[in-house]
């Protein structure tokens, strides 16, 4: 189906994809947080060992390890509905499309599942850091923990809608452009109801004109 028939669908999808590009900024914000901090930090203990009066940062190890929150969790919904996890098809792609296609859409039900589950506990955390008012540290600099625990419910419901949307595509047959940056969708195989069509056999005749043309090649290469 050609992606005018899904007009809804189509603007949907491009204004979740906005969104969701959005907020995946904050994550490589983060990222780029997480190497400012450990950079100045390693200097501060370079000057420090030199004998200046300089030390790193304070409690750098917990703002690092903290920050990977948002790094990972708010950026897994735009990863997802972009398509930039690593898929491996060597089985699926051997199956009728309709069964590729439930089993897709059965994967992303059962992500919902663990979304919801992730995201109660998520929350439940988030109000018992606050109650008992958890920080980053017992000693010393610390920070609160509980606006981590809100970013990992966060980052989960955006997941979850990303696989709500995804199973939209699926069931209505809308399929968006390629990934930024990456290289064009190659042309669909050829297929019917049962699936991809195998290629004709090669015939003596081609075998013979194919086997021709690398005896050519391999004595262009001799002569070289």
């Amino acid at each position: 189906m050609s992606q005018s028939n899904h007009p809804v669908v189509e603007k949907l999808d491009k204004t979740a994809c906005r969104i969701l590009k959005y907020i995946a900024y904050i994550s490589a914000f983060c990222l780029f947080a997480i190497m400012l901090v450990a950079f100045f930090n390693v200097v501060g203990e370079k000057l420090r060992s030199a004998g200046l009066p300089i030390t790193g940062i304070p409690a750098s190890t917990e703002i690092i390890q903290y920050l990977h929150i948002p790094v990972v969790y708010l950026a897994a919904a735009y990863v997802t509905l972009d398509r930039g996890h690593t898929r491996i098809d060597l089985l699926s792609v051997k199956l009728p499309k309709s069964v590729q296609k439930f089993f897709i859409v059965l994967g992303d039900v059962l992500g919902i599942g663990v979304c919801g589950v992730i995201i109660w506990r998520g929350f439940v955390q988030m109000a018992r850091f606050i109650s008992r008012h958890r920080m980053s540290s017992v000693s010393g600099v610390g920070f609160p923990l509980w606006p981590f625990a809100l970013i990992l419910g966060i980052g989960y419901i955006l997941l979850l809608l990303s696989l709500i949307l995804h199973i939209v595509r699926e069931v209505s047959g809308y399929q968006p452009p390629p990934p930024a940056g990456g290289p064009p969708d190659a042309p669909p195989p050829m297929e019917d109801e049962n699936g991809p069509i195998a290629p004709p056999p090669v015939t003596p005749e081609e075998r013979g004109a194919i086997q021709h043309i690398i005896d050519e090649e391999r004595k262009k290469e001799g002569k070289k």
